[in-house]
């Protein structure tokens, strides 16, 4: 499997698409008290760098790095498409934002999930992420686990 990983605009069609899927994915999981997605047209307020991963042309997942003013960058919006799953492609973009944000000399880069999505917790877990407390201006949720990576480390 050939998947090739592309720096695009936010406001990609392909992204869009992607985002809407997770929407909808996720809000069947998760009461709407424990939505905590940050719109497209509020990313493009702060610095973010966003990835597609394609598949013999398709995008087929995304993935965002989210540079507020505050001591706490992000990972948001990680999506693979369901019958994508299970070939590593969530761990390529991933590992992409990762690099992307060690070039950025960030030294700490933090994410929310869900408790329903235990793969993902997996995925993170594997690639060096540990539970932490709630950062930036998420308040504790029982829906949610927060996680934080020290960079610089080679996964």
């Amino acid at each position: 499997m050939n998947v090739e990983i592309c720096q695009t605009d936010l406001f990609n069609p392909e992204v869009i698409a992607l985002i809407a899927q997770l929407d909808a994915y996720q809000d069947v999981l998760y009461p709407v008290e424990s939505n905590h997605a940050v719109s497209i047209e509020s990313m493009r307020l702060v610095r973010t760098f966003a990835y597609i991963a394609k598949l013999e042309g398709k995008a087929v997942g995304c993935a965002i790095l989210f540079l507020p003013n505050t001591l706490f960058p992000e990972i948001k919006r990680v999506f693979v498409s369901p019958e994508h799953r299970g070939y590593g492609i969530a761990t390529i973009l991933i590992t992409t934002i990762i690099n992307r944000s060690n070039v950025l000399d960030i030294s700490k880069i933090f994410l929310e999930t869900g408790t329903y999505q235990p793969d993902a917790i997996q995925l993170y877990r594997r690639l060096g992420f540990e539970v932490t407390s709630a950062f930036g201006d998420y308040q504790h949720d029982a829906s949610s686990i927060y996680m934080m990576k020290s960079l610089g480390e080679v996964s």
